[in-house]
């Protein structure tokens, strides 16, 4: 159990948690060994560890989703008459194949749009959202151009909380020239 701990505190410091966006980690390989150790020595022999054992194992660890070699989750949403339906995809093996797709069905079953996002994209729009406010990489800059890009690249992150926040309002009603 010992083992186990020490994997799950190694990842808690690289970042990995539960599946917090759409999309799986990647290990590095000293952990993705870790992790390979790991399943080994549970199925070793296949029965060695109990029912509850097992479960227990599995989710202090998160390994049903931390180190798998394949993924793929598929959520669904209704939404009035139609549909959204979520896939998150990911293949250690072939990280191009690593994507979330999400597509909206109409009341009788047709896509109507579907929006494909890979794993970069995905990562590049977290960072953007979440991670901190990077300072311009050319150090050549002034004290005032770096403030002024820091600034900038603020107010474009409060920018898109807004509209965030107001993609998941209600619509105000248009109103039509001579009501």
């Amino acid at each position: 159990m010992r083992f186990f701990l020490i994997i799950g505190m190694g990842l808690s410091v690289i970042g990995c948690g539960p599946l917090t966006a759409p999309m799986v980690v990647r290990l590095n390989d000293e952990y993705q060994q870790k992790v390979d150790e790991a399943w080994v020595n549970m199925f070793s022999p296949p029965g060695r560890l109990d029912r509850a054992l097992l479960l227990d194992v599995l989710l202090c660890n998160q390994f049903h989703q931390l180190g798998v070699d394949r993924l793929r989750l598929v959520s669904e949403k209704r939404v009035g008459e139609g549909l959204a339906v979520m896939e998150v995809r990911f293949d250690r093996n072939d990280p191009t194949f690593d994507d979330f797709t999400i597509a909206y069905l109409d009341g009788e079953g047709y896509e109507v749009r579907r929006e494909r996002y890979p794993r970069g994209e995905i990562e590049e729009r977290i960072k953007f959202l979440l991670g901190p406010i990077a300072f311009p990489p050319n150090t050549s800059a002034t004290s005032a151009e770096v403030c002024e890009e820091w600034e900038s690249h603020a107010a474009e992150r409060e920018v898109r909380m807004e509209e965030i926040k107001a993609a998941i309002t209600p619509l105000e009603s248009e109103s039509i020239p001579g009501d």
